[in-house]
């Protein structure tokens, strides 16, 4: 195996950067997606059960908290995808959730992933 067979040659993103790591830092990104996916579903239901389209006044705060997670975590990726690959999302802990079992919440599980990932690599 020669050097350059252990590093991606990439344009941009993950230049110069062995494929592990590489792969991490994709890693990293899709995990932010995939809980911001999560929270931008969670926002529109709030909103969509009143038939106005607008979140009821009780869960405005609840709303307001999950688009600011949303907002870090773009720019965490934003951060990582300008060379910060030690950039991590400004807000990691799990967010207060509607469901009264949050143990069995997907959202938390993912945030206590993203917490673990983010501090081992």
């Amino acid at each position: 195996m020669e050097i350059g067979d252990s590093y991606q040659s990439q344009e941009g993103f993950g230049q110069g950067v062995p494929r592990a790591e590489d792969e991490q830092l994709q890693y990293k990104i899709q995990l932010l997606l995939h809980i911001n996916s999560i929270l931008l579903a969670r926002v529109m239901q709030m909103a969509g059960g009143n038939g106005e389209g607008s979140v009821p006044e009780q869960l405005q705060p609840i709303a307001s908290q999950y688009l600011k997670r949303v907002h870090a975590n773009l720019q965490c990726i934003s951060q990582i995808n300008q060379g910060a690959r030690s950039a991590k999302p400004l807000i990691s802990d799990a967010p207060q959730l509607l469901v009264q079992q949050p143990a069995q919440d997907i959202l938390a599980k993912l945030y206590l992933l993203m917490t673990r990932v983010f501090e081992i690599w």
